[in-house]
């Protein structure tokens, strides 16, 4: 059984509308993310079908060959791994790589500004939850009863109760 009690402070109030503005920006910053995520992976197969069409067999080859003989031939394979750069540095369309690099900076960034709305947040619910405690506990009336969640709904603060005791007693029938 859970029961819904309203409770008036204008302090709580301000903390939870903040919050949740908080957190509406953020879920906003997480569509963006997704967003660059996706063309991301368009740019990145755009890439890979780009690389592929460069013909690289006769220098991977060599590159095999050499390998055999491990530590002597480094220097070998090394030079050989520069010129697959070059050619593929001239085949391939430069400014894919580009883009591919700026949208992973603008969703580390993303990510970033995220992350400090969430520290944000998190602040606000280290002043909430002390606070909501203190105006729920006189509408606690037996033992059983914890806190469950207080959110604001038309302007008002709603928070609900629920019974410990009750739970059990459901879940033991199931």
């Amino acid at each position: 059984m859970t029961k819904t009690i309203k409770l008036e402070d204008k302090k709580l109030l301000k903390l939870l509308t903040e919050k949740g503005d908080l957190i509406s920006v953020g879920r906003e910053i997480s569509t963006k993310i997704e967003e660059i995520e996706k063309e991301m992976e368009e740019v990145d197969k755009l890439v890979q079908a780009e690389e592929k069409k460069v013909d690289i067999n006769d220098l991977t080859d060599k590159e095999k060959a050499i390998s055999d003989i491990v530590q002597k031939c480094i220097d070998d394979m090394n030079a050989i791994k520069e010129e697959i750069y070059k050619r593929m540095s001239e085949k391939v369309d430069h400014t894919l790589h580009e883009k591919y690099e700026n949208l992973k900076k603008n969703k580390e960034d993303a990510e970033e500004e995220r992350n400090k709305i969430a520290i944000k947040a998190q602040k606000y619910n280290d002043k909430i939850i002390p606070l909501t405690r203190k105006l729920m506990t006189p509408f606690l009336e037996d033992m059983y009863d914890d806190y469950e969640t207080i959110n604001v709904e038309g302007g008002e603060i709603v928070a609900t109760i629920f019974n410990h005791l009750d739970e059990f007693k459901t879940n033991f029938k199931k």
